[in-house]
């Protein structure tokens, strides 16, 4: 496979270097001398972005590493290459970054990071991560303070707040659906932390491994008849055809709650997480410290995502039945479409 057949690169515009001159011989000499040492403040660093496929979550996570490099000052030649979904293209477009001698690759998802993390095993080159639920049980890093060089952000979220909303929607909720790609590590474990919290809440977990798209419907009616409530945990396919999950969901009057604050915009009930925008933003800081502050990646441990919050899809709501005035809505903003 060549990987002209993948490449869709993006590029920001280089900022120019500005050389500062004197009004005298000696400044004038100074400033030819400085003239090839390029200070920090006006280096422009050379950025892979590698990104397991496109949907709206993990676009919004390389949305938000774009600003937050800007915002921070930091200027970046952007290399932007999207898998489309195949682990192999991971790996060819992470090698690539390697060749090419990028200052640093932002892997966004899993499988993308776990290929940076291969291709840059015997080089220098910093690795930043985000959308990674668990990076130790991925093995991209031994644990979140011992890092060699990769790093980033994670987007996990406790499923035992997912739950205790599960059980004030519906106080006799007994059963959990999940639907999962099953070539995913990072779905995997989220699985397996779903069903720990349910067990101590009372609950039992029923699922259904899926490997394309085309999977969901099936999947779903499966659940359909099984479940009381619908939790998407952050998974890529499933977040690729979010709008499809929601509305089969919808059409056999399944409360949906997901880990994804956005995906209330999608039709899913309650999106009770994170943002993924402010992810990228956040990635973006610690590239900041690597690249421009001076900081040893190795001092740079991973971090857990920020300003977690609620959004409630109102024509959702409405369709179910239940009222803005329920418990597990407090504090969360409603969205009315």
């Amino acid at each position: 496979m060549k990987l002209n057949a993948i490449k869709k690169s993006i590029a920001m515009a280089l900022i120019v270097p500005v050389i500062l001159t004197g009004c005298n011989t000696q400044a004038a000499d100074i400033s030819k001398n400085e003239s090839n040492n390029e200070t920090e403040a006006d280096k422009t660093y050379k950025i892979g972005i590698t990104q397991l496929l496109e949907h709206p979550s993990l676009d919004q996570a390389r949305e938000g590493f774009v600003d937050g490099l800007k915002e921070l000052g930091i200027n970046a030649e952007v290399d932007f290459v999207n898998a489309q979904g195949d682990t192999a293209n991971t790996q060819i477009i992470a090698e690539k970054f390697v060749k090419d001698k990028v200052d640093m690759i932002y892997s966004i998802a899993t499988l993308s990071t776990q290929s940076a993390k291969q291709a840059t095993k015997e080089t220098n080159i910093p690795v930043v991560f985000s959308s990674v639920t668990d990076p130790v049980y991925s093995q991209i890093v031994e644990s979140a303070d011992k890092i060699e060089n990769v790093t980033g952000v994670t987007d996990k979220v406790e499923a035992s707040e997912i739950l205790k909303s599960a059980k004030d929607l519906k106080e006799d909720a007994k059963v959990i659906g999940i639907i999962y790609n099953t070539g995913e590590s990072n779905s995997e474990v989220q699985v397996e932390e779903v069903k720990a919290a349910a067990k101590e809440s009372g609950m039992t977990v029923e699922t259904v491994g899926i490997t394309t798209v085309n999977d969901i419907p099936q999947a779903v009616n499966t659940l359909a008849k099984k479940i009381d409530i619908m939790y998407i945990i952050s998974d890529n396919i499933v977040a690729s055809a979010i709008d499809l999950v929601a509305n089969l969901c919808l059409e056999n009057k399944i409360i949906t709650l997901s880990t994804i604050e956005s995906q209330a915009a999608d039709g899913i009930l309650m999106g009770n997480g994170l943002n993924y925008y402010d992810l990228g933003k956040q990635a973006a800081e610690m590239a900041k410290k690597i690249l421009a502050d001076g900081v040893d990646i190795k001092e740079v441990t991973v971090e857990q995502p920020s300003g977690l919050k609620k959004i409630v899809n109102v024509k959702t709501m409405e369709a179910l039945g239940l009222s803005k005035d329920n418990k597990a809505f407090e504090g969360a903003e409603f969205l009315e479409q």
